[in-house]
């Protein structure tokens, strides 16, 4: 049985990150429709990572200091803003404010989110969380993009953005419906000011292979997820797919990440050990990117998607077991801060080199090095650290 406060937090959770992935379907083909050249779509797809790369240090610290609640709370609320944006605002500036507000709240969701899943359990427990924690963001992602899809094909775009604030209000609803944590800064004698700052957290990564490894995974997901997700519509709907079918593939990603992340512990098992199962996540992602762009045939579309799916929906949470064993429950939300500030960033490279390669080339050489940028990860993990050497954070 999972306790109750996981599952307002996963309910939480599912309601954003639908509403993202609605988001993500909506926003590229309204960019398209306005005229974006392929640069200007890859800069505006960027946007949502710039404010995360300044401040996720400064927020991780504060929800160290706050507690996550506050931030589940204050991420609705931003997410709201920019939906109401992208509705109000139907250019160019409705878009880029909106998408500048809804990567800041997507920032404060996941730090909150993760820092608290991460207080509930340590190894083989927090395994378990985190797959579910995984799979109900994934049925998030995975329900989204057909509903925009939907929307699109059979209302346009406006209403879209409509129906995305009015699910969001549930998403409010949901975060004050949780109790108030006890933030790990809540004593502030215990508290080490020097955990939380920019100095502490690069110690931390040069220090810790632990960390290291659980970073390395987690970039490379996020280059797959941002090559494979930010031109994807645009790239079926030059291949006159429609709308609804462009939402579907997109969805079956998240489906297929869906389908994995609850035997998270057994493939663990099976491939004998957390680092070997992140090695084998590369591959799949590497084989379902650098096909994609010689593919149109939408069957085989639908495999590459599925093993991207299953390559991110098995390294997101072990990424984030590894991070949270490996450091004290007064760093979790700062090193939570470190790997996200990671992701973000590759995931604002990813949608600007993916533009250049498809200004400058065309699509299939896009998606090829893109994979192959993906492969080279797996080079990080030639000589990982032994399994029994992973440390239990201390419950402080």
């Amino acid at each position: 049985m999972f306790r109750k406060d996981f599952l307002l937090i996963c309910s939480h959770l599912f309601v954003l990150f639908l509403v993202q992935t609605m988001l993500v379907v909506t926003i590229p083909l309204a960019a398209a429709r306005l005229g974006a050249s392929p640069v200007v779509l890859g800069a505006l797809l960027s946007l949502p990572y710039v404010l995360p790369l300044l401040i996720a240090i400064p927020f991780g610290a504060w929800v160290t200091r706050h507690g996550s609640t506050l931030g589940l709370r204050l991420g609705a609320t931003g997410f709201i803003a920019g939906a109401g944006c992208i509705l109000l605002l139907p250019d160019y500036y409705g878009l880029i404010t909106g998408q500048m507000l809804i990567g800041l709240s997507q920032l404060m969701t996941v730090i909150a989110g993760q820092t608290a899943i991460s207080n509930l359990g340590t190894g083989k427990i927090l395994e378990r969380y985190f797959a579910w924690y995984a799979t109900y963001c994934s049925i998030g992602q995975m329900i989204g993009p057909l509903i925009a899809g939907a929307l699109i094909d059979h209302w346009g775009g406006p209403d879209t953005s409509f129906i995305a604030i009015f699910i969001l209000t549930l998403a409010m609803a949901i975060a004050y419906k949780l109790p108030r944590d006890i933030p790990a800064g809540a004593d502030k004698n215990k508290l080490d000011p020097k955990l939380l700052g920019y100095q502490a957290q690069i110690q931390l990564v040069k220090s810790n292979r632990h960390v290291q490894l659980s970073i390395m995974v987690s970039v490379a997901a996020m280059l797959a997820l941002g090559a494979h997700g930010s031109f994807l519509p645009v790239y079926l709907e030059t291949l006159d797919f429609p709308a609804t079918t462009i939402g579907l593939l997109i969805s079956l990603r998240a489906l297929s990440a869906v389908a994995i992340r609850p035997f998270t512990s057994q493939l663990v098992k099976l491939a004998r050990g957390r680092y070997r199962t992140m090695s084998l996540t590369i591959l799949f992602m590497a084989a379902g990117m650098i096909p994609l762009g010689f593919t149109e045939n939408l069957w085989a579309l639908a495999i590459l998607t599925i093993l991207v799916g299953m390559g991110t929906g098995i390294s997101q949470p072990l990424s984030m077991v590894v991070l949270a064993d490996a450091v004290s429950k007064a760093q979790k939300s700062s090193a939570i801060a470190v790997r996200l500030m990671a992701n973000r960033s590759m995931q604002f490279m990813a949608p600007l080199l993916l533009g250049l390669l498809v200004e400058f080339s065309q699509f299939s050489m896009a998606y090829l090095i893109g994979g192959i940028i993906v492969l080279l990860h797996l080079l990080f993990f030639l000589h990982p650290p032994q399994e029994s050497d992973q440390p239990t954070a201390k419950s402080d």
